[in-house]
């Protein structure tokens, strides 16, 4: 990776950002890295820019890849297409601008530029001494605006154009594991009989009743949503999104810890009247091994990218030697290791 561009560069994203917007002038008066995050970069760039004598000041999120590629199997296209569907229904995601290929535009390439939303998803400031009634009061918020995910007219807003939509009950669970088994399997990571134990496991118990094929946020939890005062203004990181069974989006949200937020019955209550449908804490279970598994297949090849011959952003050392073995133990532990 000798001599490639690694950080995004003021100057050539003022470049790109004046003849997209048409500007006069432009400065970028900001831009920033997210520090959080694993599975691809988060830039934040603040812009002050004139057309015509208006003045204008944007917030705008530019999303790319590693370098060396994503920690999950998704495209950032496919990132960037699932916002664009999402942006036409109730459900509160960030605008979506332009999504682009041409790495000759700002040095890396593909990625995509959206509008930052105001807010905050910092869970040190939600978990802060006092801050109790407000966190209840946004997990309350957010187990409502999961219901809107789950039901939202999916086909309406075109996301069966570029998801696999299920056919039978169990294809809500096995097409998933399909796809995250393959990009396992085809990254040749070293053998690990705990990997083989889980995938047989989800395989062979698959929920065979899924009460609606719903578009599932993929990766819910604290850090992964926007809020203002006491609501929820936005839903992020949906690379793992997919048409599946709703309930795998709660067993996310309980692995993750949206219940220190409010106690976990409060936000089933809120959910089922918010949404119409019935928690089912057996399926819950079941993805949380399927989870685990997730995890796994996606950050265990990463250690092989480790070493003298390899240049890898401290993120993936974060991922490939930390998850797997804890999501191994987990996972075990649920099906009754």
């Amino acid at each position: 990776m000798a001599g490639e561009q690694r950080d995004l560069d003021e100057g050539r994203i003022a470049g790109y950002l004046t003849e997209r917007l048409g500007a006069d002038s432009l400065d970028v008066t900001s831009l920033r890295r997210n520090v959080g995050g694993m599975s691809r970069e988060t830039w934040f760039a603040e812009v002050h820019w004139a057309r015509s004598g208006q003045q204008h000041d944007d917030s705008l999120t530019f999303r790319v890849d590693h370098p060396e590629g994503s920690v999950v199997p998704v495209s950032l296209e496919r990132e960037y297409q699932t916002f664009r569907a999402i942006g036409t229904s109730s459900v509160p995601v960030a605008q979506t601008l332009w999504y682009e290929d041409d790495p000759e535009l700002v040095g890396r390439a593909p990625f995509y530029v959206r509008r930052t939303v105001p807010g905050s998803a910092s869970a040190g400031q939600l978990f802060a001494p006092g801050n109790e009634n407000r966190r209840q009061k946004i997990g309350v918020d957010l187990a409502e605006k999961l219901a809107a995910v789950h039901t939202m007219d999916w086909r309406a807003a075109g996301l069966a154009e570029f998801m696999r939509v299920p056919e039978r009950p169990e294809d809500h669970a096995l097409f998933e594991l399909e796809h995250y088994e393959r990009s396992y399997r085809a990254a040749q990571p070293e053998p690990m009989p705990v990997v083989e134990v889980l995938l047989s496991w989800l395989k062979r118990n698959a929920p065979g009743d899924v009460q609606r094929t719903s578009l599932v946020w993929g990766d819910v939890g604290v850090g992964n949503f926007i809020y203002a005062g006491d609501e929820v203004v936005a839903l992020t990181d949906w690379e793992q999104a997919h048409l599946g069974d709703p309930m795998k989006d709660w067993a996310s949200a309980l692995w993750r810890g949206v219940d220190a937020l409010a106690p976990k019955e409060m936000l089933f209550e809120a959910y089922e009247g918010a949404s119409g449908l019935r928690i089912d804490e057996d399926r819950i279970n079941y993805y949380s091994v399927f989870i685990d598994a997730e995890y796994v297949c996606t950050s265990f090849p990463l250690l092989g990218e480790l070493g003298l011959d390899h240049t890898r952003d401290a993120t993936f050392a974060r991922l490939g030697i930390g998850v797997p073995y804890m999501c191994m133990d987990h996972g075990l532990g649920m099906i009754g290791y």
